[in-house]
Formats: C-alpha cells, sequence, structure tokens
C-alpha cells in the first residue's frame, strides 16, 4: 500500500450501489430520494422476474414488457428514460441505463410500470427494480489502501452477480530481523534492528501499532519508548508451539 500510488487508469469512476430488489406494478410505481451533494450520475438496475407468454396449445412465446425512469425537477415528475424489455425468458434478466444531468439535491427518482400487470399464469412479466447506484466521476488513488480492481463481460455471466473471494493475510508490519514469521523461529542473538514481514504475532502486531505515525501512536511516542527487548521476550513466549487438542500443535498466543 502507497500513499503516492498512481491513479488508476480504466476506472475513471466510483458507485456506491443501494440494493432494492423491489417489484414495480403499474399501479404501484417505486420511488427513492438522492440527497449525496457530490454525485455526478446514476445508474438503475432492473429488469424482469421471467418474460414469457403462453399461448393456448401451450407454446412459449416471446413478449415485452414497458418501463420509465423518472426524475423529480424543481418539484415536477420528468420522464428520463423510455425502456422496453423484449424477449422470452423463464429465469430473471437484468439491464442497467445511466443517468446524468441530475437535478440540485435532494431529488426524487421513480421507476414506472407503463405495461398493465398480468393477470393470468399465461403470461409472465413481472417488473423489478434491483438497485440504483450513485456514481461519481473522479479517478481515484486510494492512498494507504489495498483495492483490488476486476473488470468482467457481461455477457460471461448474463443476469448472474460476479462473486468474488479473496484470501489475503493483511498489513505489512515491522519484526525482528532475526525473525522468520512463517516459521515462527529465532536465529541467533538479535541486534535490535527490524524487517518488514507479515505476522500475527501479538508481540509484532502491538509493536506497529505503538510506533506507526500514521495510523498508531508514532507521533506521540518513540521507538526509543518502547522496550523491544521485552517485546523480544513476549514475541518468543507467543510463538512456542502447543499442542492444538486435535494432535498437532499451535502457536500458545496469535491473532
Amino acid at each position: 500500500m502507497s500513499r503516492n500510488r498512481p491513479r488508476w487508469r480504466d476506472f475513471e469512476s466510483s458507485g456506491a450501489e443501494t440494493v432494492l430488489g423491489v417489484q414495480v406494478k403499474h399501479d404501484n410505481p417505486v420511488t427513492r430520494t438522492i440527497t449525496a451533494a457530490n454525485i455526478d450520475r446514476l445508474r438503475f438496475t432492473f429488469g424482469v422476474q421471467s418474460l414469457v407468454e403462453a399461448n393456448s396449445k401451450g407454446d412459449r412465446n416471446p413478449t415485452s414488457v414497458r418501463l420509465q425512469i423518472h426524475l423529480e425537477r424543481y418539484g415536477q415528475w420528468v420522464v428520463e428514460k423510455e425502456i422496453t424489455i423484449t424477449g422470452k425468458t423463464t429465469t430473471q434478466y437484468l439491464a442497467s441505463v445511466i443517468v446524468d444531468n441530475l437535478p440540485p439535491r435532494p431529488f426524487g427518482i421513480r421507476m414506472v410500470r407503463v405495461t398493465a400487470d398480468s393477470t393470468t399464469d399465461q403470461l409472465q412479466n413481472n417488473t423489478v427494480w434491483s438497485s440504483y447506484t450513485e456514481i461519481i466521476d473522479v479517478r481515484q488513488r486510494y492512498p494507504n489502501t489495498a483495492v483490488i480492481g476486476l473488470q468482467v463481460e457481461s455477457e460471461q455471466f448474463g443476469s448472474q452477480q460476479v462473486t468474488r473471494n479473496y484470501h489475503f493475510f493483511g498489513r505489512i508490519i515491522q519484526v525482528p530481523s532475526n525473525y522468520d514469521p512463517v516459521a515462527r523461529t529465532y536465529s541467533g542473538i538479535w541486534d535490535g534492528t527490524f524487517k518488514p514481514a507479515y505476522s500475527n504475532n501479538p508481540a509484532w502486531c502491538l509493536w506497529d501499532v505503538l510506533t506507526h505515525p500514521r495510523y498508531g501512536m508514532g507521533q506521540r511516542i518513540g521507538a526509543a519508548d518502547v522496550d523491544r527487548w521485552a517485546l523480544y521476550a513476549i514475541g518468543q513466549y507467543c510463538d512456542q508451539m502447543v499442542p492444538d487438542g486435535f494432535g498437532g500443535t499451535e502457536p500458545r498466543i496469535d491473532l
């Protein structure tokens, strides 16, 4: 993590998504209020739970449904987007549109179903407002932050949400120069110097919190004010391997 990292390419905006997952009916538009002053655009994500019409022979045919997106401009509702979804699907299908040129805050946003609601099982065309995203058009640096950016083609996933999982250790901190944080061993006689490494030993995590100048106590106390030799003994104690109760061993204390 760096304070002076360059701005990210291909990520010229950041967004905060509000998940709704509400059904939109013809006689019951769904309304929300936007209050954030610094957003530049809105992304509306909407769709159908299924879209198919069966005839008397049982054939399933494509059909369509119409929606509108309204914005409240100076007290009046204005149609911003006319949307028609056409096709045939028996599973949820979602699409998105962007609305810019936003009015002064606060203002209302509304999803309206123009097509009459289905009154028969032969016509399945329930509409849903999945979410809206408030977008800020600015290229962020994300200083002192671990950030992952991912771009994927929507056609690879259809209407499915992309699931991401990450396994990470955490911050790189200062540990004794003769310490192996993986093996949890100390070699030779320590000369009092440090090196950067990952560790979940409580003693060296405490050293980091006490001495780091940005997020710790480093601007109030110096490294000379902390007894590193006492922490060294505590760290060795924490790293002693003890039975884990399942036939193996584990560190005496870790975080």
